[in-house]
């Protein structure tokens, strides 16, 4: 079943969220989230910004007013988990030159599902998700891995996605144009940036 569930997401998404009690939603960035919460807004998530790979505190907290405008505009409550950017670095130590996509992505990921999954355990939700797999350079088939992961060590139900599906993507580039949201080009480390 779970091998079904890391290959096929999508399928499993909707049923998830409709029997949701209680959802943590990692938002990478608002317009990400743009292009998730449509399929998730019925759950009345909680959203959640964790994200220590970004370069700058500069940088986060300009991503993080474009969530906190997002948040206002759907009435959903947010946590912020405070910069921390050496705790990326310390996660990622060695794999500074991998290419975009490789071994440094998987363990960037791989922290904030973790994180996402010991937040939402210590805050008594029932289920978490990420917008991660929204964008068309993420796996979402490693991302459903790892949340699968999350569960069963938490014991916290992984909402299964891939939110590029549906057209997901194009959803997102075009409502965080609407609402005239800050849309990066880079997912927010200095190893992506350097690479622009």
């Amino acid at each position: 079943m779970n091998d079904d569930i890391i290959k096929n997401a999508d399928k499993y998404t909707d049923e998830a969220v409709k029997s949701a009690k209680n959802l943590l939603l990692h938002v990478c960035c608002a317009p990400c989230a743009c292009g998730v919460l449509p399929r998730v807004i019925s759950a009345r998530p909680t959203l959640y910004f964790y994200n220590p790979n970004i370069d700058t505190s500069e940088e986060f907290d300009k991503r993080l007013r474009e969530v906190e405008k997002l948040a206002a505009y759907y009435d959903l409550p947010l946590i912020v988990e405070p910069y921390d950017h050496a705790g990326f670095l310390s996660a990622v130590k060695g794999e500074e030159a991998a290419p975009e996509g490789g071994s440094r992505c998987v363990k960037c990921i791989a922290l904030r599902i973790r994180k996402t999954a010991e937040k939402a355990k210590e805050g008594g939700f029932t289920e978490f998700c990420t917008t991660l797999s929204v964008s068309p350079h993420k796996s979402a088939p490693l991302i459903n891995e790892l949340g699968l992961k999350g569960e069963e060590t938490t014991g916290v139900k992984w909402i299964p996605s891939d939110f590029k599906k549906r057209n997901g993507f194009y959803e997102s580039t075009v409502k965080s144009r609407e609402m005239g949201l800050y849309r990066q080009v880079y997912c927010g480390c200095e190893f992506a940036k350097e690479r622009k």
